[in-house]
């Protein structure tokens, strides 16, 4: 248990600091929507990627926190426990001192019911939790020599510096995707017939490319093993692929001289096309399956046609909104830290627990 507890502290605050990121996530969406970028889905994007770095790098901004906290005039401790026993100290709080350390190591007293094996039915909800961690892993595994396969065996149609494009007669549906070395946009083969298409599939996947969404979808993918059980990583992982489609169409728009209602249409006529032909799956690359498919369908054409003609004050909020992204999140992750016993606080409220259980055992006997 000893040499388990860091690695459990680390992952359950990492968890506590994803659902802080997606209240935070939420409430950032609900200002861009009264603002001019309520439909400027490549800066919400941008905003959406500076706060999952923010969560990576929640364990710096939390020592940073606490080192401004120290060094502060009224330097006092950020970590919620470490406040909770200044205030107790203080008087702020009225409960027996028992009651309150009880309280207080609440979080320990769970990592050794959950380690210690005593109780059948939480070892039953860890146990079908590492089946489906194993399952998800797997599928991963699974998915990457699939896509490697289908790569190995594509024909290499362009190569330039960074990426090769290949076609392949195995896929219906275009895709980006990076190996160790290169990026590949590995395009059906059909499309050559339709070289209208092929300009604006090709024209896509590279706007991916350049926007580094192949490395973001590859980083959430791997965490979703660890972190599929979390409510705030599923809505992450879903703002994300439904904001990297948006902002990918209307930057393909934007950078590469494609009229706007001419892309729509070709959009409109290739997946009323694939349904047709009875295989909807082709729509996977749009985020356009199941039931979800005329929705999301619909948020991109509106994203297309209401696209900001300029976003000028873009960087001035970009910086801004990761500022205080970097902020509440740094502040969250300091308060959430699991602190040590043997601070000054921690040894009074220790001597109080004490003196208190001496008394009641002195008034026992």
């Amino acid at each position: 248990m000893t040499a388990v507890k860091p690695v459990l502290d680390a992952y359950l605050e990492l968890n506590l600091v994803l659902v802080l990121a997606a209240i935070v996530w939420l409430v950032a969406r609900g200002v861009l929507s009264k603002t001019t970028l309520s439909h400027g889905f490549v800066a919400q994007l941008r905003a959406l990627k500076a706060l999952c770095l923010c969560v990576v790098l929640s364990p710096l901004l939390a020592l940073g926190v606490s080192a401004l906290a120290a060094h502060a005039p009224a330097g006092g401790p950020v970590a919620i426990g470490d406040i909770a026993v200044a205030a107790y100290l203080r008087g702020d709080i009225a409960m027996p001192a028992t009651q309150f350390e009880a309280l207080l190591n609440t979080r320990q007293r769970w990592g050794e019911v959950i380690f210690s094996g005593e109780y059948q039915i939480v070892s039953a909800i860890l146990a079908l939790m590492a089946l489906a961690s194993l399952a998800y892993a797997l599928r991963i595994v699974r998915d990457g020599l699939a896509i490697r396969d289908t790569v190995n065996n594509s024909f290499l149609w362009r190569h330039s510096a960074k990426v090769d494009i290949r076609l392949s007669d195995r896929i219906a549906v275009p895709f980006a995707v990076r190996g160790l070395r290169r990026r590949h946009v590995v395009l059906p083969s059909h499309l050559l017939d339709t070289p209208r298409e092929l300009r604006f599939a090709l024209a896509h996947e590279l706007q991916h490319v350049r926007a580094g969404d192949v490395e973001w979808e590859l980083g959430f993918e791997l965490l979703r093993p660890l972190l599929f059980w979390n409510p705030a990583y599923v809505s992450l992982k879903y703002q994300f692929d439904r904001l990297r489609e948006l902002a990918c169409d209307q930057s393909v728009v934007a950078r590469s001289g494609i009229d706007a209602r001419d892309y729509t249409s070709c959009l409109l006529d290739y997946c009323a096309r694939t349904v047709v032909r009875g295989s909807p799956r082709v729509l996977n690359v749009a985020l356009v399956t199941g039931g979800k498919a005329k929705r999301v369908l619909r948020q991109r054409v509106i994203a297309l046609a209401d696209a900001p003609a300029v976003q000028s004050s873009m960087p001035v909020m970009f910086l801004g909104m990761t500022l205080v992204f970097a902020t509440v999140l740094g502040l969250g992750a300091a308060s959430v830290q699991q602190t040590e016993d043997w601070t000054h606080d921690r040894l009074m409220l220790s001597t109080v627990v004490n003196l208190e259980r001496l008394e009641a055992r002195n008034q026992g006997n």
